[in-house]
């Protein structure tokens, strides 16, 4: 232990006699460890720390398998199905997602409430922290419970909030509970919770049709039931199901799958024939630990980011291991008087360890400051998909983890300094010290082999920071099908109470319109119950073999969209057959549809689809045909690297669908976000106590879709900037020291008679060397990495030729620069005056 004091003692003496030395040193491992502290606190919050529920490993989050386009929510049948497996589950909770407008307490809002079974909380683990929740009892009562970021928002924290009249979409619920603080599920934007009984009220028939999927679902484990025998239950449960829905006659009910929303059949609509219909899919369940749907396709990005700040460290490392070994080299002769004084090899490598691990811990506590400062700008531009966000902060394990970082780091790069430092070779040491040539070299050749290794990190960072670039570009260069310019969108929901009538639906939205249309600058107004880019969807299940008897599917997901006449005008979306929607297509004319290419292609190839018809059924509503009347193109709806769905448009005339959002669309001349104004004016007209619940224009839509993408490219290419200036700053600094320790060399050679460019073109060869060893192998490790970017690359090939030659110029010719700069003045010195410092 006295030895130790002893060593930081001088250690400490050591660097405050190089206050230059020590202050690069620990700025430059500070970046690399704060870097990693800072993306340690998200991988911590996200990955590493359980859920905040009870015995978390044992949830899962259950869903409908058996469909094309993946997986589904279950119907509120299967749900009760599955909590009936007690030998698999203690229980099972349904609940669906919803947006309301909120009022009883401040201004109205529009805020995300969850409808949910009572099993919910007690399955979950989680007690209130005021009041109670529901129980089975209260199934239909109008309850709710409060989160507690409302409750405070709302009420200020008052415990008087309990029985307090609060309104949801004008339907009054009382306030019986408040959750406690951080409690967010199932995501972090719900605000309320109330009895599952008002979803029942919201879509008919959820309560009891098998197929309305509508419900997700989580359960609890029971103790020690294994993935093998939950796939089992559920694969038995789902034969025992198909077996009933046949014998009992369900096999002739057409499938109906609904996302976001879903309405009865236009009253206008003929009735379909009375041909024989295949049955549903086969019954299909799949199981997810909830652990894994919380963090989604987070986990990969967070692990390639992780990844890249722990290159941007080995590179920092690297960098320090050159200043230390240089410095040990300028220290010669003091290490050998010492050696010869007594101490043996293992007291001198100790002692070049102390400062290495001194440096770097000093570089770990101002790492984690500039963490602190840094991730609040870092969670700001993160995307919202980052899950668990209200988590993420620097708490004991993330300071833990600094410390170890800091510690191995600080060995790790100082003990190469450490080894060459305590060599036995004293006589070869001082004779090295008097001036041999190959013994400088041989002196630095670790420093090279140092700065070839910085040079292959930095490559692998730039590869990779090169794909997503060229990714992105590729990305935006999509054409999506419709012009996002220009375009300003306005969701509303109406409160169902005030506007149970469909006509008085009509007429606000007519009124509305009608306002807008006669704005200046205003090209076209028209409405949607669905926006592009917006996240919401809705599809419907056909029976393609009722109108192609060959197709290979007996079902297909189609998406839906309800627009208004309008429509493809206001979003230019491109006419390839037929007509649009025109205003004889209302509730009582026949029921017309709109298809695009893709879907007309699939069902009538090689055919006009205009006049065809596509016979639909929904469960309680009958038959009936809607007659296709117009081809449209193709269009990418959920996202841009999205493929294109079929899709088929319904007139919103024939569609008022009750309590549903609608979206007001308009095409401008320009900068549509200065109509903003006078939407949320129209709308006070129409009616002042309907909110105006999102105001966007598409192009912030398209930002938003590419902001996952956008925040990987520049973060990765943040982190590889950082990466090749510090290799760049340390071959320069190499060559400097290099060029300083043969100086007696380079006066020789030109007193021999070698010119300026000779010496120049010595050190830029020794340059290149170290840049093609450097290029070589970094190439080679980027060609294994960046299959690690496989999915987050959109047309582009983790092999992309440009992207490698053109980073391996980039960083050639950023070396070959950073050695002309010391070889130019090295050639600037006169040979007399290089001999006799000698």
């Amino acid at each position: 232990m006295n030895t130790l004091y002893h060593d930081l003692r001088y250690a400490l003496r050591q660097l405050r006699r190089s206050p230059g030395f020590a202050a690069i040193a620990i700025l430059t491992l500070a970046l690399g460890i704060g870097a990693n502290t800072a993306i340690f606190s998200v991988v911590n919050a996200v990955l590493l720390r359980p859920l905040p529920y009870a015995e978390p490993e044992r949830l899962v989050q259950l869903y409908s398998a058996g469909f094309q386009e993946g997986r589904f929510s279950l119907s509120y049948p299967d749900v009760g199905d599955l909590r009936g497996l007690h030998q698999v589950f203690t229980d099972a909770a349904a609940f669906a997602t919803q947006q309301f407008n909120f009022t009883g307490a401040g201004d109205p809002r529009e805020i995300e409430a969850v409808f949910a079974s009572a099993q919910l909380f007690p399955l979950l683990g989680v007690s209130p922290a005021l009041g109670r929740t529901f129980t089975a009892e209260d199934e239909r009562a109008p309850y709710v419970v409060l989160s507690n970021r409302l409750w405070v928002s709302a009420y200020g924290g008052d415990q008087s909030a309990l029985g307090r009249s609060v309104s949801l979409d004008g339907k009054p619920y009382t306030v019986i509970g408040v959750m406690p603080a951080g409690f967010r599920f199932p995501d972090d934007g719900v605000e309320l919770w109330a009895p599952i009984g008002g979803a029942f009220a919201g879509q008919p028939g959820a309560e009891t049709d098998r197929h309305m999927h509508f419900f997700n679902t989580v359960a609890r484990l029971q103790p020690g039931v294994t993935p093998k025998r939950l796939r089992a239950d559920l694969a038995t449960l789902a034969h025992r199901i198909d077996a009933e829905r046949q014998t009992g006659g369900g096999g002739q009910q057409e499938m109906r799958i609904v996302i976001g929303g879903g309405g009865p059949p236009p009253a206008g609509g003929p009735p379909g024939g009375a041909s024989e219909r295949a049955g549903p899919p086969p019954t299909q369940f799949e199981a997810v630990p909830l652990a894994e749907e919380v963090v989604g396709d987070t986990r990969h990005t967070l692990y390639v980011l992780f990844g890249t700040v722990a290159l941007v460290l080995l590179i920092a490392c690297a960098n320090a291991a050159n200043l230390l070994v240089a410095r040990a080299n300028s220290r010669r002769r003091e290490i050998v008087v010492r050696q010869a004084l007594g101490a043996g090899r293992g007291r001198i490598a100790r002692q070049i360890l102390t400062e290495s691990v001194l440096l770097s811990l000093a570089a770990g506590a101002l790492g984690v400051l500039l963490s602190y400062w840094g991730l609040d700008l870092l969670l700001a531009t993160w995307p919202d998909s980052l899950p668990r966000v209200s988590e993420v902060g620097i708490d004991g394990r993330v300071l833990t983890f600094t410390l170890a970082v800091s510690v191995v780091t600080g060995i790790g790069f100082g003990l190469l300094p450490a080894l060459r430092a305590s060599s036995p070779a004293l006589e070869e040491a001082l004779r090295e010290d008097s001036g041999s040539v190959s013994g400088s070299r041989r002196r630095q050749r670790a420093q090279r082999v140092l700065v070839a290794a910085q040079l292959a990190v930095a490559l692998v960072l730039l590869v990779g920071a090169g794909l997503l670039v060229r990714s992105f570009v590729r990305l935006l260069e999509v054409d999506l099908g419709y012009d996002t310019n220009d375009v300003l969108a306005a969701r509303i929901r109406l409160t169902p109470s005030r506007y149970a009538d469909r006509t008085a639906k009509a007429e606000f939205f007519r009124g509305v319109t009608e306002d807008l249309a006669g704005r200046p600058g205003v090209s076209a107004v028209t409405l949607s119950r669905t926006l592009p880019l917006s996240g919401s969807l809705m599809m419907i299940g056909i029976e393609t073999r009722r109108i192609r008897p060959d197709d290979p599917d007996r079902f297909l997901p189609v998406a839906t969209r309800v627009v208004g006449s309008d429509y493809f005008k206001a979003m230019r979306i491109s006419l390839v057959e037929g007509r649009p929607f025109e205003a004889a297509d209302r509730e009582k004319a026949p029921a017309v549809v709109v298809v695009n290419t893709r879907l007309a292609k699939r069902l009538w190839p090689d055919q006009t689809p205009i006049g065809k018809h596509i016979p639909m059924g929904f469960p309680g509503g009958g038959d009936y045909e809607m007659t296709v009347v117009g081809t449209v193109g193709d269009i990418h709806y959920t996202g841009l690297s999205d493929e294109v769905r079929p899709e088929m448009y319904l007139p919103v005339e024939q569609f008022p669908e009750e309590g549903e959002q609608t979206w007001v669309i308009l095409r401008v001349e320009r900068n549509p976000l200065q109509l903003a104004g006078a939407v949320r004016e129209a709308v006070r007209r129409a009616d002042p106590t309907q909110p105006v619940a999102e105001l966007v224009s598409l192009e912030q839509l398209v930002g938003r879709s590419t902001a996952a993408r956008r925040f990987n490219m520049m973060l990765i290419g943040l982190f590889a900037g950082l990466a090749f200036v510090l290799a760049v700053i340390g071959v320069y600094g190499v060559t400097t020291y290099a060029v300083s320790q043969r100086t007696r060399e380079l006066g020789i050679r030109m007193a021999l008679g070698a010119q300026r460019g000779d010496v120049v073109r010595l050190v830029l060869r020794e340059g290149l060397r170290l840049a093609a060893v450097g290029v070589f192998v970094g190439l080679a490790i980027a060609f294994a990495a960046s299959r690690a970017l496989t999915s987050m690359l959109f047309e582009v090939t983790t092999t992309d030729l440009a992207t490698y030659a053109g980073t391996a110029l980039l960083l050639a010719a950023a070396t070959v620069l950073a050695t002309y700069l010391p070889a130019r003045r090295a050639a600037g010195v006169d040979p007399v005056i290089a001999l006799r410092s000698e």
